[in-house]
Order: structure tokens, then C-alpha cells, then sequence
């Protein structure tokens, strides 16, 4: 073992907060207690006090060890190593990195930052998924290449192949293909990691904050569709949408949603909390879809990044409608393009 991994196990034995490496942590806190165990059974306490105490000396010698101290030394330290062993053998080159790439001019780098200092030693090759763009984005490029990676399996067959047991994944694209790309993890049993780009310091983060336990707000009810079989929602995280800003025939036919605090950049900072806002809005798609005459479901969603992809996980071929993923163009104010999402992957919507 380097110094590095050593001085990152002390570090790691003393940390108070949330780590990705639980049993790592009480191992080295059990194998710590061990030895501390075994110091004082063998006796290397000897303190002389000055003469006015009413004990001279305080002396614990070695000639005579518990013998139950040392039963119980041995057994934190082996009971330690244990957790370390277990955990450090189920991670080794079993966790995965995914940077999700779709936005001009826009890095496609994995960013290493996000990871505990001896991580990287655990990980496989960070893979890029999307199509890096340049100053002109290619939608249909972009739709090929998302529907190639859905036709090879792209995160069973090459990403989390070979027993991957934890995968880290974030990146920068347009609402519709993150979303689309959550839909690639329903079913993948790997403990998953969100990261986020902070956008009060530009750095990208873990989303392993307090959680604060937002809640989801839902402004009205939806009982019909339009005369398309079309409804939608809205979901107003990082900004508000307005209701000029949807198409006309869809102004009628939205749920909203709201958080319960203000709207804000990089709302959500607990992956917790981001899997119970998912898994609400899931409750509410699933009664969508289960409206008479429904179609499809249209989503306007001003989300985070990790947001967006986990609403995609929410997605139940069979059971779902077509899901309708609409673009926001900022400089126009309008949704200009969507995506249409089904079983058989993505196509460009045509209104």
C-alpha cells in the first residue's frame, strides 16, 4: 500500500460525512480501535505524578496482559480487514465513469475532481456517451448516435459489463437526450452517482449535500387530453416557464410543477432528495398515461441536468404513453424542436 491510499484510509477513518465507502471507513475506524486495544493491553502506560498527588505513579505494565484484551484486539482488527477486503474487492475495476456530451464547443473530459483521491484506482475508463457537438449543433446526428447506443446496449454490453457494481454519471446535452439517456438505466441494478456543474463556481459536483427535502408543489389537475390525445407537464425547477411559451395546443393541457422553496440553478444538491422528486413525478405520469385517449405525454421541463436524466429512469415501456421531450431555444423563447421517445428509441417529432 502507497502513502497515498494510507494517508487517504486515516483521512477516510475521521471523515463525519456521507462517504461512498462505508465498510472502508468503519474497517479502518475497527482496525484504529485495535490497536489502540492492544497498546494499552500490553501495558505501555506509565505516568509519574508530582509528590503532592495523592498517587505517585500510575503504572500499567506488560507483565500481565488481558487475555481478553487481546482476544478482542484480534478480532477488530480481523473483523476490519474483513469490511476493508469485502468492499475493496467488490470495487476494484468494478465502478464506471459516463460523461454525457451534446452541447457546442462543450468538453467531453470526465471529471476525475468529483472522485475521492485513491477513486480512480477503482475505476474503469470514463466513457463518453452523445455526440460532441461543434458551433453547429446536429440533431440528427445526435438522434443516430443515441439510437446506436440503445441498439448494442450500450451500458450492459460495455459500460457495467463484467459485474460493474457503480457508476458515476453526469454531463451537459439538451433536456430531451438526457432525459432519453435515463431511460437507458431503468434497468441496471448498480448503485448510481449523480454529479451536477455547480453553477455559482463552475465546478462539476457529487450530489452528496444536506438533504434539504424539497417537494414537488403540483399546481392544478388534468382530467381529459386535447383532441390530439395529447397532455403534458411542466416542471418549473430551474426557471419558470410561462404559459405563452407552450405550444397553443398544449397551454390547456399541462399539470405544473412546482418545487416547495424558490426556483434556482442546481436546486437539488441530495441524490436522496432527487430520487423522491423522480419518483413523484413518476406517480404523476403514471396517472397520465392512464388517462382515456391519451397518446402522448409532453414534457417542458426546466431541470437540472441530473434531474432530467433521472426522470428518464422513470420511463415504462408498455405502460407509458410515447413520451414527447420538447427543447427550449433561449434565444427565441420558444420550444423549437422535441424528441419523441418509445420503446424502439428516438426520432424527431413532427408537430
Amino acid at each position: 500500500m502507497n502513502w497515498e491510499r494510507f494517508k487517504w484510509l486515516i483521512i477516510l477513518a475521521f471523515k463525519w460525512s456521507k462517504t461512498t465507502y462505508p465498510k472502508t471507513k468503519w474497517g479502518v475506524r475497527l482496525c484504529l480501535a485495535a490497536t489502540v486495544s492492544s497498546f494499552f493491553s500490553f501495558g505501555v502506560l506509565n505516568i509519574q505524578f508530582h509528590n503532592e498527588f495523592f498517587v505517585d505513579t500510575l503504572n500499567l505494565t506488560g507483565q500481565e496482559p488481558s487475555l481478553y484484551s487481546m482476544y478482542l484486539s484480534a478480532f477488530l482488527a480481523l473483523l476490519g480487514t474483513a469490511l476493508i477486503y469485502s468492499e475493496w474487492n467488490i470495487k476494484t475495476r468494478h465502478t464506471a465513469k459516463v460523461f454525457i456530451s451534446g452541447l457546442p464547443n462543450m468538453s467531453d473530459v470526465f471529471p476525475d475532481n468529483i472522485l475521492d483521491s485513491t477513486e480512480k484506482a477503482f475505476c474503469r475508463e470514463a466513457i463518453t456517451l452523445g455526440k460532441p457537438q461543434d458551433s453547429e449543433e446536429n440533431i440528427d446526428l445526435q438522434i443516430k448516435r443515441f439510437n446506436a447506443e440503445l441498439e448494442v446496449g450500450i451500458f450492459k454490453r460495455f459500460i457495467l459489463q463484467d459485474k460493474g457494481q457503480r457508476l458515476y454519471i453526469g454531463g451537459l446535452a439538451r433536456i430531451p437526450f438526457l432525459v432519453s439517456y435515463g431511460t437507458l438505466l431503468r434497468n441496471i441494478s448498480s448503485d448510481l452517482f449523480y454529479f451536477d456543474k455547480f453553477h455559482q463556481n463552475g465546478e462539476w459536483q457529487l450530489l452528496s449535500n444536506e438533504n434539504e427535502k424539497i417537494e414537488i408543489l403540483q399546481e392544478n389537475e388534468i382530467n381529459s387530453v386535447n383532441k390530439n390525445g395529447d397532455v403534458g407537464i411542466v416542471a418549473n425547477f430551474t426557471t419558470v416557464i410561462k404559459k405563452h411559451q407552450l405550444p397553443s395546443n398544449m397551454q390547456d393541457y399541462v399539470i405544473e410543477l412546482s418545487p416547495s422553496i424558490a426556483c434556482e440553478r442546481n436546486l437539488i444538491r441530495n441524490q436522496d432528495n432527487l430520487q423522491h422528486i423522480s419518483k413523484e413525478i413518476g406517480v404523476i405520469i403514471d396517472k397520465l398515461s392512464a388517462l382515456s385517449k391519451c397518446k402522448r405525454i409532453h414534457f417542458f421541463l426546466s431541470v437540472q441536468s441530473a434531474l432530467a436524466i433521472e426522470i428518464g429512469r422513470r420511463y415504462q415501456e408498455g405502460t407509458h404513453k410515447n413520451w414527447i421531450i420538447h427543447n427550449y431555444d433561449a434565444q427565441s423563447g420558444i420550444y423549437n424542436w422535441a424528441l419523441e421517445l418509445s420503446k424502439s428509441g428516438v426520432v424527431k417529432y413532427n408537430k
